[in-house]
């Protein structure tokens, strides 16, 4: 396996943050236009992804029904709706070293062609443990089309403008999917059962396997790229105990058992690194953290992530239990940001035109900033038609600068390395997340448990009041126990200190994105200067 060169160029990088550009290279002929034929192929493919990132949140709306209908004990319903999660993380590195030995087409065909069996096994799941099974699927499938399906964007799209075009529609296809799962499923619940939810991917899938060998780019194997298996083994033990340990983190507190967990990924993270180092064939090229491009990005990707996950985490409980929204509600109230991130991805061409990446980063993140600080000042006694608007306006400049980073990271990287690139990406999102909602969602509850009971009435029982504490929706189990002038009172209580935790979230996420774009900012006149 050949090793990245720092500074590597290819076909489609742009100038980055460094202050680099193109100049400094001899030009090169016009590239081919993609074909409609092409076009048609990049159609098949992000319908799919969108079904792909709906089933990521569309189980939470599904879970009170899987529940009723399977009866899930202890932890089961953890492992329902985590399980994907964990081993699309874990697998992602793997799959995408598999994509330049098999080819990007036929890995992501066979990934097809999984989701659509796993579909059909979790939708007709007899107990949780087939439902379990068929979630794990799921995620695996999901770790593998990814980065199968950026090798294929790239390849198939030549032209700078047409790329930056197409690269666009595939992540609006994720990052809209994503938000559309709660409404999307909500319509569902209310007219089928909860197995329609992943059914409905199985004529999808089938789609694209019909059209998939006539439509998308031909297959490009390399059977001189060696998967190095102990590699592959810590890969996955190291990012299924570190997630694992975090989000048990977030959700008990810290505790010996998620500790040790996320204490040993670490570990085994590390180790990782070190076989990569001396492996005759690394699973990962660790010559990519030598162009600078990916090493920036991949910061200002993690923090990004790390400063806006606490938020997203909080908002759509906030809608439930304050504005006491039902879930279908709640998820009709997200389709309207959900719509705003996917038009806001589409910007993104515009913004990879202009001449100063840096500037086009910075500026989406400043605006985000802005009206995240707003949002915090609203959300005490705005109207939900003003939450709606103000959250629609947040996605709208906010997707361009993901699509955007994640468009200079994996252009930076040279062309047999995209499917390392993309799992790279991915691989950081999903650690940074899961170390946000660990830590600050820890934060966020002790913020939300200290107000509660400093504004609890002292007329209340003790064990009530910290029955209510436990967690964010805990107060649902007490109200019932009390009498009305008991329950108001507690709720006001609730109202107090959750309004107040999601002010603490949305102003985390408002003052990283403003420090953050400062940070662009610098690291871009210093790229000038240099």
């Amino acid at each position: 396996m050949s090793s990245v060169q720092p500074g590597a160029m290819t076909t489609h990088q742009n100038p980055s943050i460094t202050g680099n550009t193109d100049n400094d290279y001899a030009p090169t002929a016009p590239s081919p236009k993609a074909t409609v034929k092409q076009w048609f192929g990049l159609m098949i493919m992000v319908i799919p992804l969108f079904m792909l990132a709906t089933d990521v949140t569309v189980l939470y709306l599904a879970m009170p029904a899987i529940a009723a209908d399977l009866l899930p004990v202890g932890s089961q319903q953890l492992w329902i709706l985590h399980i994907g999660e964990f081993l699309s993380a874990a697998t992602m590195i793997t799959f995408g070293l598999l994509a330049s030995r098999i080819g990007a087409r036929r890995l992501l065909l066979a990934a097809v062609a999984v989701y659509g069996v796993a579909s059909l096994l979790a939708a007709y799941a007899v107990n949780p443990e087939m439902l379990i099974g068929g979630r794990a699927l799921l995620g695996m499938a999901a770790a593998a089309f990814t980065p199968a399906g950026m090798i294929l964007v790239r390849r198939t799209f030549r032209d700078p403008k047409q790329y930056n075009l197409a690269f666009a529609a595939y992540m609006a296809a994720f990052t809209g999917g994503m938000a559309a799962g709660p409404p999307f499923g909500g319509l569902i619940l209310e007219h089928f059962w909860w197995g329609a939810v992943f059914l409905i991917n199985v004529p999808i899938a089938a789609v694209l396997l019909i059209g998939g060998p006539f439509l998308l780019e031909r297959n490009h194997a390399d059977r001189r790229v060696k998967i190095d298996g102990a590699s592959v083994v810590l890969s996955i033990t190291a990012i299924i105990t570190l997630v694992y340990g975090l989000q048990e983190l977030s959700a008990t507190g810290f505790s010996w058992l998620p500790l040790l967990s996320a204490g040993l990924g670490f570990g085994l993270l590390l180790l990782f690194i070190r076989r990569q180092q001396t492996a005759a064939h690394p699973l990962l090229d660790l010559g990519l953290f030598r162009i600078r491009t990916i090493r920036l990005m991949l910061i200002v990707l993690a923090a990004g992530s790390f400063s806006m996950a606490v938020a997203e985490m909080l908002l759509p409980q906030y809608l439930q239990i304050i504005r006491e929204l039902s879930p279908l509600q709640a998820g009709l109230v997200l389709l309207f940001p959900a719509l705003g991130s996917t038009v806001g991805t589409m910007f993104t061409p515009l913004l990879a035109r202009t001449k100063h990446q840096g500037l086009a980063i910075a500026g989406p993140l400043a605006l985000t900033g802005i009206l995240a600080a707003v949002f915090v000042l609203l959300i005490p006694e705005a109207s939900l038609l003003n939450l709606i608007v103000t959250l629609t306006a947040l996605a709208l400049v906010g997707a361009p600068f993901i699509t955007l980073v994640s468009q200079l990271l994996i252009s930076a990287a040279p062309e047999e390395k995209t499917g390392s690139a993309t799992a790279l990406q991915d691989v950081t999102a999903s650690l940074s997340m899961a170390s946000s909602i660990a830590l600050m969602g820890a934060g966020a509850l002790a913020l939300y448990r200290r107000i509660l009971t400093d504004w609890a009435d002292e007329n209340l029982a003790d064990q009530a009041v910290q029955t209510a504490a436990e967690s964010f929706g805990a107060s649902s189990a007490v109200l019932p126990q009390l009498d009305a002038a008991e329950g108001q009172s507690l709720m006001e209580a609730v109202e107090a200190g959750f309004t107040a935790t999601v002010q603490a979230g949305y102003g985390f996420y408002a003052l990283g994105s403003v420090l953050l774009a400062g940070v662009v900012i610098l690291l871009m006149r210093r790229g000038r200067t240099s």
